[in-house]
């Protein structure tokens, strides 16, 4: 959900910067993660969840006047965001949701890609401003280069490294091939065009560990279910 709004934040002009995506991830993460663990997984609670994590980002930004310069940071504080929120938490809720529950396959594929490239966008956004601000950077200065050019060879990257994973898996039907694919593919994407051999490995790291941890969620729910 994260990725597709900085996403959308970045083709529409309002500002992503490290702060203000920590609170949206830790608000995402808690709401979905209560819900889940205290209520259940399925359907009406993804819907509740949806409309939970928006609410409360709209009760953030009602009270964070005092703490956000609005002309540097143009946030969606606007009420009507709270419906865009809500309908990118949905899609991310059950992306993930067919992968692990639904009988068709080509539903099953497309909540895994769609699931672990959003993942891996997030976290490679994630990095780029951790990065920044471990160089001294500040929010100002990180928030007006974090642009949509930023993030699109990312975005492009992973989300087709996820799709040769799947494909690699199909015609080859070898264990952690479609891993193994994903990860070279977007190390190596990432790496050449950024001319950046760090981003070029943590970029092989994130598709190793999302891979790993989007598959073991899977078996250990539909173990459990």
């Amino acid at each position: 959900m994260n990725a597709l709004d900085m996403v959308y934040h970045l083709s529409t002009g309002w500002a992503v910067h490290l702060n203000y995506v920590a609170v949206k991830l830790t608000v995402i993460f808690l709401s979905v993660w209560m819900i889940t663990q205290f209520i259940g997984i399925g359907k009406e609670e993804g819907i509740v969840a949806g409309i939970l994590g928006p609410l409360i980002f709209y009760v953030y930004y009602v009270f964070a006047g005092a703490t956000l310069n609005r002309e540097i940071f143009r946030i969606d504080e606007q009420f009507w965001f709270v419906f865009l929120h809500i309908a990118l938490m949905i899609l991310a809720y059950f992306a993930m949701w067919n992968f692990i529950k639904s009988k068709k396959h080509w539903l099953r594929t497309a909540g895994f890609v769609i699931t672990a490239g959003l993942n891996l966008v997030a976290l490679d956004a994630l990095f780029v401003m951790l990065r920044w601000h471990l160089h001294g950077i500040n929010e100002e200065t990180s928030a007006a280069m974090m642009t949509l050019g930023t993030i699109l060879v990312p975005v492009l990257s992973f989300i087709s490294a996820a799709i040769l994973g799947v494909l690699a898996e199909k015609f080859t039907n070898k264990k952690y091939l479609d891993m193994v694919t994903a990860a070279i593919f977007a190390s190596a994407a990432i790496g050449f065009y950024y001319k950046d051999l760090t981003h070029a490995i943590f970029a092989l790291i994130f598709v190793i560990l999302t891979y790993l941890i989007t598959h073991t969620v899977k078996k250990n729910l539909a173990s459990a279910s």
